[in-house]
């Protein structure tokens, strides 16, 4: 009998569970294989319930061959990337974590699809995340932002042509992806929002859209756009800084008069600042990050977040040196699933100019920003 682990404790974990062991372990012995028994539950807090065990207990049992690997369902699209590193810092081979379809009560009468239940994440052509600019200018300018738009000096908005032939590039590699995120910069600032979601919502039928703003230009929505969100099932993410406070209700009534779901987070009240001049060495940092796991698209690479995208900002303004356009070229002709989905997991040279930081207070940064803005003096 194998003895596995499964990811989460809520109904898809269960229901995963349920056919490992009933349907696909009745395929891997009709096959001359062994059962599956799912001896465990991971969860990341503490285990709450029986069957449940932390990620530590998980990592010792598995060093001690009692368990030989952990599924993840699919549907847990937040925090995957980052389960996938904590996993591997905590000594589990990458070829030992599985991924799992999406499930449905249809897998269970579709043995196609029970063939296919699980795969090993470097094999599984499927993300959990991907984001991608539209603008990398913004309407706010928050001091000690990563994405350093408030050096951009002039509107930059991503070339439309451009990203439609590298999503379908990309597609040819990965056709299933979890989240898919609109950002900038500030996305709403771009006129022709409405096609990038629609050619996102043609390319990816199943994937979860969202547009991430600040929200200050909510209330000027047009109508065009409206409709497209509408009916491409995108939905708004408002990242809630001060400015936004005295116009939350009415930016509320508005997204519920024409029916378009959104999340918020809390008030933003301070941002971190995580530059430094001088490259570090500590190559575990990059599985700590929690920006490593925001997979980005532009200009045809695949990077695991958007620092080698948007440093040439910060660089033209200061003068610096540091890394950019790293990432997997997707246009390259000898590129495999594994090499791009390996790459994502590797810390980038660029990941050496970034430590965990500290905060400060949120504010607007000023027209005449200097050096001390960005940087951490170590």
């Amino acid at each position: 009998m194998l003895r596995i682990a499964v990811y989460g404790n809520t109904k898809w974990s269960l229901f995963m569970k349920d056919i490992l062991e009933k349907e696909y372990s009745e395929l891997l012995i009709g096959n001359g294989g062994e059962g599956i028994l799912v001896a465990a539950l991971v969860v990341l807090g503490a285990p709450q319930n029986e069957g449940e065990i932390s990620l530590m207990e998980f990592s010792e049992r598995y060093a001690s061959g009692d368990l030989i690997s952990i599924v993840i369902p699919k549907e847990y699209y937040i925090g995957h990337n980052s389960l996938v590193f904590s996993l591997l810092r905590h000594g589990i081979d990458i070829n030992d974590i599985y991924e799992g379809i999406r499930l449905s009560d249809r897998v269970r009468t579709d043995p196609g699809l029970i063939a296919a239940l699980i795969t090993p994440t470097l094999s599984d052509p499927y993300l959990s995340y991907l984001e991608f600019h539209v603008a990398d200018h913004c309407n706010l300018n928050c001091k000690y932002c990563t994405h350093y738009s408030p050096l951009v000096t002039e509107p930059v908005f991503t070339d439309y042509e451009r990203f439609s032939a590298d999503l379908e590039q990309l597609k040819k590699y990965i056709p299933d992806i979890g989240i898919i995120r609109i950002l900038g910069g500030e996305p709403l600032l771009n006129p022709d929002l409405g096609r990038f979601i629609l050619r996102t919502r043609q390319l990816y039928p199943a994937s979860i859209i969202t547009v991430v703003t600040n929200g200050l230009l909510i209330l000027q929505m047009d109508e065009d756009l409206i409709r497209t969100m509408k009916e491409n099932m995108a939905f708004i993410h408002i990242s809630f800084y001060p400015p936004l406070q005295n116009k939350i209700r009415e930016i509320r009534q508005f997204l519920y008069e024409h029916e378009i779901p959104y999340t918020m987070t809390e008030m933003t009240e301070a941002f971190s600042k995580t530059q430094v001049l001088t490259p570090h060495d500590d190559e575990d940092f990059f599985y700590h990050c929690f920006q490593a796991s925001c997979t980005c698209l532009q200009d045809g690479r695949l990077a695991p977040c958007y620092a080698p995208f948007t440093t040439k900002y910060f660089n033209a303004a200061f003068g610096t040196d540091l890394p950019t356009d790293e990432g997997v070229d997707l246009y390259d002709e000898s590129l495999t699933l594994t090499q791009l989905k390996t790459a994502l997991l590797l810390p980038m040279e660029r990941c050496r100019y970034c430590v965990a930081g500290d905060f400060h207070p949120w504010e607007v940064i000023g027209k005449q920003s200097s050096l001390d803005d960005w940087i951490i003096e170590r």
